[in-house]
């Protein structure tokens, strides 16, 4: 077996009917130089079973753990990984091409702190992607000019774009939080703190499934508000700390946040508790002066937060 350029992470939680389709689109990859190290977070589905038909393969490393959460999954992951890079990938989307080979190619010639890569967005039947630039940002300073666009172009959320060079990681002790929502986000807020160098590629490799019915990130949590705030003051502690003009995206992350929850509220059926939640939320949004209109980006938020929030006018609607 070839040297382990790349480690590809995934963590696992009760996700068997897509999991095949997740390892098998890794498995395919010519590239020889990876291992696929599977984390299964104590899953009460099939997923086991299917990992057991994966053990044999020399390729992959089945870890099994008591349930604790994706971000500390990943860290039991990243504990053992052998590569030279990691790859922290989602167990409910799929690869294309040949991403690993591709990407092994850039990485080799220029050696950066993280690379990122194109995407698919899966919504409903609705297929939708970035367009990104090839470019080399080579310095702390080209990296936090070109921030506030990628922040815009919404890749720099989430890890399952981008592949990371294990010593960064490792000398800055770069690890994943406990939080059952969001360790993402905040892992990478973390990175770009630390990051010098980031190569971009045009090129699209990853299926991204948006808002399973059963993710985490569609179902309501009474904690889910507080989990989005924890993220919103370490974008907001980045920015500042870094001297990035970016009211705009303060702004606008402000106002999906008061969004979202509300959205995720409304799952609930119980409109009294939907509409208690989102009251003491725009309480506290009113307190703190979290949106200025003036820096919303887009002309219909402007009048839904006025007009259908700070009226009140969100009591009414029910989707149910």
């Amino acid at each position: 077996m070839e040297e382990i350029k790349i480690s590809v992470i995934m963590p696992i939680y009760n996700v068997a009917r897509y999991l095949r389709r997740s390892i098998d689109s890794v498995l395919k990859q010519t590239f020889k130089g990876f291992e696929l190290i599977l984390v299964d977070d104590g899953s009460t589905d099939a997923s086991p079973s299917i990992l057991d038909e994966y053990k044999d393969n020399p390729r992959v490393n089945v870890i099994q753990k008591k349930n604790s959460g994706s971000g500390l999954s990943r860290n039991a992951g990243l504990d053992v990984a052998k590569g030279q890079y990691v790859y922290f990938m989602d167990p409910d989307d799929w690869l294309e091409g040949e991403m690993l080979r591709d990407n092994y190619e850039l990485i080799r010639k220029e050696s950066p702190d993280i690379l990122l890569f194109g995407s698919y967005d899966h919504f409903e039947n609705r297929v939708t992607s970035q367009n990104l630039d090839n470019e080399f940002l080579q310095s702390k300073n080209s990296f936090l000019e070109r921030f506030p666009l990628l922040f815009k172009k919404n890749v720099m959320y989430t890890v399952w774009n981008k592949i990371y060079k294990k010593s960064f990681l490792l000398n800055y002790n770069l690890r994943f939080g406990s939080e059952r929502s969001g360790q993402d986000y905040v892992f990478n807020i973390k990175v770009y703190d630390k990051v010098n160098t980031m190569l971009v590629t045009n090129k699209k490799y990853y299926h991204y499934v948006i808002q399973r019915k059963d993710s985490a990130t569609t179902n309501f949590r009474k904690d889910m508000f507080d989990l989005y705030k924890h993220e919103q003051i370490e974008l907001i502690n980045f920015i500042e700390n870094n001297n990035i003009r970016a009211e705009d995206i303060i702004n606008d992350r402000w106002y999906f946040i008061l969004n979202n929850s509300w959205r995720r509220a409304l799952s609930q059926k119980n409109l009294r508790k939907s509409n208690a939640y989102t009251k003491n939320i725009l309480s506290e949004y009113s307190k703190n002066k979290y949106i200025q209109i003036k820096y919303l980006t887009k002309f219909k938020w402007k009048i839904k937060y006025l007009l259908f929030f700070k009226s009140h006018i969100y009591k009414l609607y029910r989707n149910w």
